[in-house]
């Protein structure tokens, strides 16, 4: 058994809204959508994203169920209103392609965080749907994950059991390092650990012990900030609530689970000495990271077959309470 917790595709719903927007620019161009953010294009490819396609390539990749979200851009790029409208559609696809997948798939949810009402009615509707948890962007527009507007989203969805899946999103300093591709392939994970250690530093983790985490990619560049977060010179002291659990302390408790989804043997050998396998799962960032590709490499990690187990499928069946 083994079960991706991070598998892209992308409705015609979702372009539909995105291409009556300003910004991105998102226009049909042929064989997919082209998204361009001035700093950064972003072609989605149409073969790529049908559920069939995606089914093919977990097969090559003996990958058993997909958890699946649609990829970016992401609904906060809408105006509020029409993000709400456009959640409560991608929520609706997600279950329809879910319940019409023979079992290969399982999804995530999509809130409107900046109409914190609807948020937490659509909460209701994603358990009604079966939906095993909810997408947090790094941004939300432009808010700040830990801006205090959120606090009864994070509520409501502690006390339904939803994990939130942090999933980058084009920055708000996108224009700064929109050269060589830099938004892509760095931002990304930075602006993870940024959404994370928010979510530490303003107390929301504390509020809500019972609200699971998820970050994705081998931890991004967590795992590299141990000495910074670690040691905390007297300087940076008076900025920090000494009653808080530091974000290291949060990092390795019980509350933030990761996904493997990093196409690097040597980073996946480090996050293993690192942060272990207890709360580690399966993932290929699909399509950027084809499945057969992400269990060649984990199959030549040297894990034991207890090992296997809780990354492959064990951890994730446990955090989003899957019926396998």
């Amino acid at each position: 058994m083994r079960i991706d917790v991070q598998c892209h595709f992308f409705p015609k719903a979702a372009e539909r809204y995105l291409c009556e927007n300003s910004f991105p620019k998102c226009m049909r161009v042929e064989g997919g959508l082209m998204c361009d953010f001035g700093s950064q294009k972003l072609m989605l490819a149409d073969m790529q994203y049908d559920p069939e396609m995606i089914i093919r390539s977990m097969d090559q990749g003996q990958v058993d169920l997909a958890l699946l979200s649609c990829n970016i851009p992401d609904p906060g790029f809408l105006s509020a209103e029409k993000e709400a409208l456009l959640c409560s559609e991608l929520n609706e696809v997600t279950a329809e392609t879910v319940n019409n997948s023979g079992g290969r798939f399982a999804g995530m949810g999509f809130l409107p965080w900046r109409s914190p009402k609807k948020a937490c009615e659509e909460i209701r509707r994603i358990k009604e749907l079966d939906l095993k948890g909810v997408m947090l962007f790094t941004r939300l527009g432009q808010l700040q994950v830990d801006d205090p507007s959120l606090e009864e989203i994070y509520k409501t969805c502690a006390e339904n059991a939803l994990p939130l899946f942090i999933h980058p999103t084009v920055p708000m300093w996108h224009e700064a390092i929109g050269a060589y591709g830099m938004v892509a392939n760095t931002s990304f994970v930075i602006d993870t650990a940024f959404a994370f250690m928010r979510l530490c530093y303003s107390g929301i983790l504390d509020r809500y012990p019972q609200l699971n985490v998820v970050i994705p990619h081998a931890g991004g560049i967590m795992p590299i900030l141990d000495g910074r977060l670690g040691y905390v010179p007297p300087a940076v002291r008076r900025f920090i609530d000494p009653d808080k659990r530091t974000v290291l302390d949060t990092l390795f408790s019980g509350q933030v689970w990761f996904d493997l989804a990093n196409p690097s043997l040597k980073v996946l050998t480090y996050f293993k000495s690192y942060l272990g396998l207890d709360r580690a799962m399966y993932g290929t960032d699909y399509p950027f990271v084809e499945p057969f590709y992400q269990t060649e490499l984990l199959d030549s990690l040297g894990l034991t077959e207890n090992e296997k187990e809780q990354v492959n499928w064990k951890n994730a069946k446990k955090l989003f309470c899957l019926a396998i």
